[in-house]
């Protein structure tokens, strides 16, 4: 961090985090929820996907799917203990310097960041980035001295990198192809990896394959699925779906 012409590295704290957009600002309960209940009604879903990660009380769980009118979120595991209205709802890797959308990279969450998550340099290895990602770092000023005009204030940066050394690129097909037809068929999905014209992890055990099937607006995930193949139940596809596979190790 710049202060005039000078770097300032005194009384400031830093935070970096990696692109995610099922990261979500704290929320609370707006009703009730009893233990063992799978749903909650929250106050706000923006940036709730299904699949994310969503802490309740000091429980953390996973999400399934999102009601954007009633704002219901259903979980993929029931509740461990009851959640009161006004309860507070976050998501893990929220942190209020960086905002919503970017995930805090911690020791418990380095996503192929080694160190440096609190100071003003990290390492970033090889597998931090699946031919691109990018990175935030925060900076707020800590510094309450009178006279400190930026006291308190947040500055940041954005830098992404692109792996051009050996990008992978990925193909999804299906035996049955991608049409529903009649609501009697199922829609079977795999994720072929290449890279220089090679597969790679035919097996499917080297790398974490997130799917998320998104409605035809393209506005809210209907489903997650997880594993190198999947299949799409007809059942959660309402006239059209845009089915997408993450990638990540």
């Amino acid at each position: 961090m710049w202060r005039g012409a000078t770097i300032d590295n005194t009384n400031i704290t830093y935070a970096w985090g990696i692109k995610d957009s099922s990261v979500f600002a704290p929320t609370t309960i707006t009703a009730a929820a009893a233990a063992g209940a799978t749903t909650i009604t929250v106050a706000n879903i923006a940036n709730m996907e299904a699949g994310g990660k969503i802490t309740v009380g000091s429980a953390q769980y996973t999400i399934s799917s999102i009601n954007t009118s009633t704002k219901v979120v259903t979980l993929t595991s029931a509740l461990s203990a009851a959640a009161a209205s006004g309860a507070s709802v976050s998501c893990p890797y929220y942190n209020s310097m960086l905002g919503a959308s970017w995930a805090c990279l911690t020791s418990s969450n380095p996503r192929g960041v080694t160190a440096g998550w609190t100071t003003n340099e990290i390492t970033i290895t090889a597998d931090a980035v699946l031919n691109f990602e990018t990175f935030k770092c925060a900076i707020k000023d800590t510094d309450t001295s009178a006279g400190n005009a930026s006291a308190g204030k947040v500055v940041c940066d954005i830098i992404s990198f692109s792996d051009m050394s050996d990008p992978i690129t990925v193909h999804i097909a299906s035996q049955k192809g991608f049409t529903i037809k009649n609501n009697l068929n199922d829609v079977d999905a795999k994720a072929i990896l290449y890279r220089g014209g090679e597969e790679l992890d035919s097996a499917g055990t080297a790398y974490t394959y997130t799917w998320k099937l998104w409605n035809a607006a393209g506005t809210t995930v209907v489903r997650t699925y997880t594993g190198k193949s999947i299949t799409v139940s007809k059942a959660d596809v309402t006239g059209r779906g845009v089915l997408m596979c993450e990638i990540s190790k």
